[in-house]
């Protein structure tokens, strides 16, 4: 789906859904824009539905009013999230970029830390079960039952490495709307 479909999509109904077979970034940074948040991502891999709930608060209401203003008449929806002044600085986050943070801030709100922790915990005892089943050979059998040690050590690891990564997110979405400069209706116009 190109932006002009969801921009269409984006009708101020309390609920969207939108199935996609991209990372859909993109399309999240767009929602954002005219007035909706990311409510629900369903499926994994290829093919997944985006579900996305209208944001009544009166930040989300003027943000939305401006990038309708400004697609309708000058087709640059982001003028006001990605001035013309910030596109070709480095540090300036572009909104795919805060739309990749704001599916991975929803991620993290749904799971929390559960996810890596399981995979080591499960690793964990995966090797504690080849280590009773390597008995007869020691030197496997001590391999495996130091790397479940060590599996089992790196879980709270994991835990505050998804917790920082989380906190990185969070300020990448925070620059992205420091950036934000609403333009006169008149510099909209000269876009």
């Amino acid at each position: 789906m190109n932006e002009h479909e969801l921009i269409t999509r984006l009708d101020g109904s309390e609920h969207v859904s939108i199935n996609i077979n991209s990372d859909g970034r993109l399309l999240v940074a767009i929602s954002h824009e005219f007035g909706y948040r990311l409510a629900e991502i369903r499926g994994h891999g290829v093919s997944v539905t985006l579900i996305f709930q209208r944001d009544d608060s009166e930040e989300a209401r003027h943000r939305a009013a401006w990038a309708t203003y400004l697609y309708r008449t000058t087709g640059a929806w982001w003028t006001p999230c990605w001035p013309p002044h910030l596109q070709n600085q480095p540090d300036t986050v572009t909104p795919a970029q805060a739309g990749a943070a704001r599916i991975a801030i929803h991620r993290f709100r749904r799971n929390g830390t559960a996810p890596p922790r399981a995979v080591l915990l499960i690793g964990a005892v995966a090797a504690l079960i080849g280590a009773g089943f390597a008995l007869d050979t020691l030197w496997l059998a001590l391999s495996l039952a130091a790397l479940a040690v060590l599996l089992i050590a790196l879980v709270p690891v994991a835990g505050r490495w998804v917790l920082n990564g989380h906190q990185r997110q969070l300020g990448l979405v925070e620059r992205f709307e420091a950036q934000r400069s609403y333009p006169s209706p008149d510099a909209a116009r000269e876009v």
